[in-house]
């Protein structure tokens, strides 16, 4: 058998079966004026765990609320409709990993260091930038994560090639698969139905011979850089990566350069980054 492509791929996992029933449910709500508070609220608590982490992200340091949440009536009511739809989306990819040992650890880790960082960068950008930003942090490298869990050999390839050789992943899989972790993230979120900003997000996170500023939608430039921006926050901590990356110059980065962020402000940051992640990680497990 050969390598599997990338529109068998995308059509295979691209299926909402694929998703847990919360999760799809929340998805036919998206375009439903009509969906209530407790309509949402039903939804959401026929899966009692992910309710659970839901309550536990709306009372982290991520959201700062002065007081604290106790229910999901509450919690929609204080962030809104399309807040608690993200965490909801959000915390139903960890459902997604077929298996879970070191390689889908470092995935994980990364993922979550990732929507911290897009969040707490996304500060003073607005609410749905900040959301959005958020999701697609955690879900930047979905397509890893759809490739890992359908070729397990072969990404285990690509694994060494980034960990041992120091190749970046997308020269990486294209040597071993063709196609890209991109390529494979925004089609599959296309599928599933998410909004067009999140499919821009995953396949453009990356920037290669992208120009910020030819980006004519400020809201998607401002949300691809963000989610560029916490990539690289990551490496530079070390989030999902086998040592931090003190080399790479933040500040000097296009995202970092389009989204306004000197090196005081990133130092700082940066800093916070690290703090929230280790205080609030464990809540996404």
């Amino acid at each position: 058998m050969g390598i599997i492509t990338k529109d068998v791929l995308i059509h295979k996992v691209g299926d909402l079966k694929v998703l847990p029933f919360v999760a799809r449910k929340l998805l036919e709500t998206l375009n439903d004026e009509g969906c209530s508070i407790d309509d949402l609220s039903n939804i959401i608590e026929k899966d009692q765990a992910v309710a659970a982490k839901v309550l536990k992200i709306s009372n982290s340091a991520l959201y700062g609320l002065r007081h604290e949440v106790t229910s999901l009536h509450q919690a929609i009511l204080i962030l809104g409709f399309k807040t608690i739809r993200s965490l909801v989306l959000s915390v139903s990819t960890r459902a997604l990993y077929k298996n879970f040992g070191m390689k889908e650890k470092i995935l994980w880790d990364h993922s979550v260091g990732a929507g911290i960082a897009a969040k707490l960068i996304s500060v003073g950008f607005g609410a749905e930038i900040g959301e959005v930003s958020f999701v697609g942090g955690l879900m930047h490298d979905l397509g890893k994560v759809v490739m890992n869990n359908e070729s397990p050999e072969e990404f285990a390839e690509v694994m060494m090639k980034v960990y041992n050789e120091g190749f970046d992943s997308i020269t990486a899989e294209m040597e071993v698969y063709g196609y890209n972790h991109t390529e494979i993230g925004a089609g599959v979120v296309e599928k599933w139905g998410f909004a067009p900003l999140l499919v821009k997000i995953l396949q453009m996170h990356h920037l290669r011979s992208l120009n910020l500023a030819d980006i004519k939608e400020p809201a998607v430039a401002t949300a691809i850089a963000i989610t560029n921006l916490a990539d690289h926050v990551c490496k530079v901590l070390g989030i999902g990566y086998r040592n931090p990356d003190d080399k790479i110059e933040l500040h000097k980065l296009p995202s970092a350069v389009f989204l306004n962020m000197p090196q005081e402000r990133l130092n700082i940051l940066v800093k916070n980054i690290e703090e929230t992640y280790n205080l609030e990680k464990t809540i996404f497990d």
